[in-house]
């Protein structure tokens, strides 16, 4: 099943619910198909975003990959324990850049300075793909999307946006159905990640 309109997607009717490990909590910004869960797992996709506070574990989420990218702060250092006797694997994840890796093997993080807010996306593993990238838009500057996914959301990390519905402000999430979507940045500009899934 595919979007067949576009709606706005407000941040403060996003669904809290705490982490699978529950060292933490998420706001749920989108789940498919409509009923499934995070803690079931039974879902094809879900977005989410979420503060981190301290070094954490994260939760193992078999038959899932994941995309996680770093909206407010320094940046994580992400260490995944691949097979038992071997070494680490590290990478350091810094602001705006999307990092994928998969949501069944052990993995914990560490701050790289201080509280960071993220923004995650999850997909079962051969059975959905994504597109995932930032783009800045300058103040009072129009840009168009070519929509291409499924499902496609655009979120507004910085700023505020002017689209053909309504005003998206900071942590709110632009739905919209494969099409040309089109939206003008505040006059301070914005950064939005745009997120297309097939």
């Amino acid at each position: 099943m595919t979007l067949s309109h576009m709606s706005i997607l407000r941040k403060g009717a996003y669904r809290r619910a705490s982490w699978k490990n529950n060292l933490g909590y998420t706001d749920e910004i989108a789940i498919f198909p409509p009923g499934s869960s995070l803690t079931k797992g039974d879902f094809l996709w879900r977005l989410s975003s979420a503060r981190i506070e301290h070094a954490s574990a994260f939760s193992l989420f078999p038959a899932h990959d994941r995309v996680l990218v770093v909206l407010k702060g320094e940046g994580i250092r992400m260490i995944h324990s691949l097979e038992e006797g071997e070494p680490e694997d590290t990478s350091e994840v810094l602001p705006l850049q999307p990092y994928e890796f998969p949501g069944d093997i052990k993995s914990r993080c560490e701050l790289l300075g201080g509280p960071i807010t993220d923004f995650s996306l999850f997909m079962r593993t051969g059975e959905v793909g994504a597109d995932v990238r930032t783009q800045e838009i300058e103040p009072n500057q129009e840009y168009t999307w070519n929509a291409e996914g499924q499902w496609n959301f655009a979120y507004v990390i910085e700023g505020a946006l002017d689209a053909e519905i309504g005003s998206l402000e900071e942590g709110d999430t632009l739905s919209t159905p494969q099409n040309r979507a089109c939206f003008r940045a505040s006059t301070d500009g914005a950064i939005v990640l745009l997120v297309a899934l097939n």
